[in-house]
């Protein structure tokens, strides 16, 4: 068991729980980071180490290969606290904004369901980070922004309706012009202010797109409701250059604790990367 790097700060444990995203097994594209494979045995690996939750990645629950997770998830013992919307977009090309509205339809339909399978899971929500696409610079700036808007605005009345939100994810500016660091993810859902709506962080776009990881963290702290946590490559944490011990430092103080869920490509491989993972994680907790 490691010992706390900040037991001489904190005389007690941190509540923060650690998750690990691993994907259903319709989910095919080897650009989600999340773990993919053998769903049962990829739950068994998870549980043996110590994650608390999951967050579970999905491209389309009504697919047949999607169909059973439930029950796995209950066997393994775990708990979901959040649905993964990204690999509809990597994989189906399906997002919220697009100029296509065959493609906004599909995205919106995509989210319902994707809701649904969260309530029957009893996650928090679902986290939209790349599956909200991006709005058309230009002449067409305000009508795709206003069709951003809306698909944000219906998800969010129906999440709210089950007793869910969507948790908007500040994105990394080469894949979406629209809410890019926290900040601009905080304005927007303090002006939204829906019951079905929430601000996530991530440390790796954080460490892209904002000036000071722990500033934006301590800038937010009435918002923040889930947090992602990969390291500036999207490696596992402790393998590139951000200091966990203060973004987490940050987390305690702000009184954070909900979940730190871990969101990463599988390098050097799964078992490796999850285990190196939590056991830094847990340091500092």
């Amino acid at each position: 068991m490691p010992i706390s790097l900040h037991a001489a700060e904190y005389s007690e444990p941190s509540n923060m729980s650690v998750g690990y995203v691993i994907t259903t097994p319709e989910v095919r594209s080897p650009l989600m980071p999340g773990v993919r494979g053998n769903f049962g045995e990829n739950l068994g690996v998870l549980k043996d180490l110590g994650y608390d939750t999951l967050e579970v990645a999905m491209r389309d629950p009504e697919d047949p290969d999607a169909q059973g997770v439930e029950a796995e998830i209950a066997r393994a013992g775990f708990s979901v606290t959040m649905i993964g919307s990204a690999p509809s977009e990597l994989q189906d090309g399906v997002m919220m904004c697009h100029p296509d509205a065959e493609v906004r339809e599909a995205g919106a339909a995509r989210l319902r369901s994707l809701i649904d399978a969260g309530e029957k899971l009893g996650a928090l929500g679902v986290n939209i980070g790349r599956f909200r696409g991006t709005c058309i610079p230009g002449e067409m700036w305000e009508t795709s922004n206003g069709w951003m808007r809306d698909a944000m605005t219906a998800g969010a009345d129906y999440a709210a309706e089950r007793g869910m939100k969507i948790y908007i994810e500040p994105y990394n500016r080469y894949e979406t012009n629209f809410i890019n660091t926290v900040q601009q993810g905080m304005e927007y859902v303090k002006e939204e202010n829906h019951a079905g709506l929430a601000l996530m962080i991530d440390s790796c776009w954080m460490n892209s797109e904002d000036a000071s990881i722990p500033g934006a963290i301590f800038a937010a702290r009435d918002w923040i409701e889930y947090v992602h946590v990969a390291d500036s490559t999207r490696g596992y944490p402790g393998s590139a250059h951000i200091h966990f011990g203060d973004f987490i430092r940050a987390l305690r103080e702000i009184g954070y604790e909900g979940v730190l869920s871990v969101q990463i490509d599988q390098k050097p491989a799964f078992q490796v990367a999850a285990e190196r993972s939590i056991r830094l994680l847990r340091c500092y907790l």
